[in-house]
């Protein structure tokens, strides 16, 4: 005499209980489902063209000239310090510095000022501001030797949505726990129902 549960057992609830276990991944789907959330972003990009022979910054720090990837990186760093923060938020309603970009197109000279958030409107002030803030005030990007040219500004008609959904997600799992939950209850029912 087993005890145990075994392979049959387990199919033996399966065939019984199918019904139970059918209704709680039905709950457990449309649980998933209901409790889903949509997300709508937008990324707002400006295109800026520097041409060479910079040589040092605003500060009189050296510039590896000609290695426009590093350079970037170095300003990227820049637009991430408390000044600039405070710079941006005096010119627009909100700003989050881990939330732009500034990056060089494969190491050309044309670099992209990009800035996500749920707000297209403050994403296209963002963007120019930065732009404004980099050529300005941090660098000296209008001398003889250098220039800094906007090619393409950031506008509400240029800036991308961004839709991120956790549906197919939650569903999944819904489904999943729902098997789960319905095979427990289920195996619960066939062993205390068979000890009797």
């Amino acid at each position: 005499m087993d005890n145990g549960i075994g392979f049959q057992s387990v199919w033996t609830v399966v065939k019984k209980y199918w019904w139970v276990i059918t209704i709680t991944i039905i709950i457990g789907g449309g649980f998933g489902f209901l409790t889903a959330k949509t997300s709508v972003s937008y990324e707002s990009v400006a295109k800026v063209y520097v041409d060479k022979g910079f040589v040092e910054d605003k500060n009189g720090n050296g510039l590896n000239d000609g290695d426009n990837d590093r350079f970037w990186q170095s300003i990227n760093a820049v637009a991430r310090t408390n000044k600039f923060k405070q710079q941006m938020l005096d010119k627009v309603d909100s700003f989050n510095g881990e939330q732009l970009t500034i990056d060089s197109n494969n190491g050309t000279n044309v670099i992209a000022v990009k800035y996500a958030s749920d707000d297209v409107t403050n994403n296209v002030k963002v963007v120019n501001q930065a732009t404004k803030l980099i050529k300005k005030d941090f660098l000296k990007l209008n001398t003889k030797n250098t220039k800094m040219t906007v090619i393409d500004k950031a506008t509400k008609k240029t800036s991308q949505t961004i839709n991120f959904s956790n549906k197919k997600t939650n569903v999944v799992m819904g489904v999943i726990y729902g098997l789960i939950v319905g095979f427990i209850v289920s195996a619960l029912h066939f062993i205390l129902t068979r000890k009797k």
